[in-house]
């Protein structure tokens, strides 16, 4: 195994260097038909420049590379671009002279110098550029790998804020229906099945980001059953929902707490509980408002629905991070009396 992984890491640089020294015979036998160096001077010069960079560069990416990797993008990449143009130039240099004193001839005469710069500028060029796009490339794969993250923590974090809201609401149906069945075992038995209807749509849709209005709404009617069932004649809810507005998906689960904080503060004094839910599209925007006649909610609960709590805060945040700072819940002052909870979320395009 240790082999296999050595044998990955030598055989690029190996690969990489055997192109290099092909391209610099090649180069080399040019410059030997072209000029009176004749081929064995040419050649070697040519190899020994191209054996020098392709070290001094291996070096260079071992060694000094990763002390860049925590500069910002463009600071890393001038790092790299100048610390591969050192290592061109050292690479050209020193075989150069160590060829010069091996064959014994001038390095400073000027067909070598020529062409030796021809070479090493065409060879800087080649790799400057080859580095340049690996590094935007590795740029834009390390950006997707960033949205791609954020989107699951997204998701992962939306999951989670959906299922503080679940057992909330499932574990109060369960002690409405607990509270029915010595008075009103008929009742009990409805409510039982009406939580049925509560438990499919929760499971149904918690593998699911959006459902339609339809369908949440009809989740509501299966939960404002069992209140009734609990408060009796004294929970009288109305609808007023525009057809057209049905088949707008919406994140799963945002209405019910909604309801629920409704029930808890919209209770008159006489005990009653009116409750009007009402859809509407107002311009690039759909509109679903909870209404009630009661108390109202305290001025502090209102305060802090974006700070604290759990359903109504939950649905706030749930919203932002779907559609943006521009939706989310708003609480406020019904008139002539109690509160209006309302949601906001983007129109659906036809």
């Amino acid at each position: 195994m240790e082999g296999r992984k050595i044998h990955k890491r030598i055989k690029p640089v190996l690969s990489h260097l055997g192109v290099i020294l092909l391209a610099g015979a090649g180069f080399g036998a040019a410059v030997g038909y072209f000029t009176p160096m004749g081929y064995p001077t040419a050649i070697s010069m040519t190899l020994g420049c191209a054996a020098g960079i392709h070290i001094f560069q291996t070096l260079a990416e071992a060694y000094l590379y990763p002390r860049f990797e925590n500069f910002p993008r463009g600071r890393k990449l001038i790092f790299q671009q100048a610390t591969s143009l050192l290592a061109h130039i050292l690479g050209w240099l020193l075989p150069i002279w160590i060829v010069s004193i091996i064959i014994g001839f001038s390095l400073f005469r000027g067909e070598v110098l020529v062409w030796l710069g021809i070479f090493i500028g065409i060879v800087l060029i080649i790799h400057l550029t080859h580095q340049a796009v690996n590094f935007y490339r590795e740029l834009r794969e390390k950006d997707l790998l960033e949205e791609k993250l954020k989107t699951l923590a997204a998701q992962a974090e939306l999951k989670a804020l959906r299922a503080q809201i679940n057992p909330h609401f499932l574990f109060n149906s369960l002690n409405t229906i607990a509270s029915l069945v010595n008075i009103n075992p008929p009742k009990a038995e409805e409510a039982v099945e009406r939580l049925a209807d509560i438990f499919r749509y929760a499971l149904s849709s918690s593998d699911k980001e959006f459902v339609t209005l339809r369908d949440e709404l009809d989740f509501i009617d299966s939960y404002l059953e069992i209140e009734k069932a609990r408060f009796g004649d004294k929970l009288k809810v109305s609808k007023d929902i525009s057809p057209e507005i049905l088949g707008t998906s919406i994140p799963s689960l945002v209405l019910q707490p909604l309801v629920e904080n409704s029930i808890k503060h919209g209770s008159a004094e006489n005990g009653e509980i009116r409750m009007q839910v009402t859809g509407f599209v107002a311009g690039d925007w759909v509109e679903v408002e909870v209404k009630d006649e009661g108390k109202g909610v305290p001025e502090d609960i209102r305060r802090g629905i974006y700070t604290n709590g759990t359903g109504l805060t939950n649905v706030n945040e749930r919203l932002k991070k779907v559609y943006g700072d521009q939706c989310g819940l708003e609480i406020k002052e019904n008139t002539p009396r109690g509160t209006v909870a309302v949601v906001t979320i983007p129109r659906e395009k036809e």
